[in-house]
């Protein structure tokens, strides 16, 4: 979007790392959490909705199951030995 490398790396960092310290201190759900700090019509939403269209959730689920199958299957040639 036009920002320098560094802040751009400094924003996404910080982004999530805000994220994950509300998450690890909040008893309530991820869900929850970004409900309350999504706006209806806002930038959350339209970030939501794009990647919805793009089934990000689902290739995320697809690669998760993937590093899994391989770990199982590093698992049994490792255990062979």
């Amino acid at each position: 979007l036009g920002l320098p490398d560094a802040v751009g790396r400094e924003l996404a960092i910080e982004t999530f790392r805000g994220a994950a310290e509300l998450a690890a201190r909040s008893p309530e759900s991820a869900g929850t959490l970004r409900e309350r700090v999504t706006s209806k019509g806002g930038t959350t939403e339209r970030a939501l909705a794009s990647m919805a269209e793009d089934r990000v959730k689902q290739a995320i689920v697809r690669a998760v199951q993937a590093a899994s199958a391989r770990g199982r299957e590093l698992g049994d040639l490792l255990g062979k030995d």
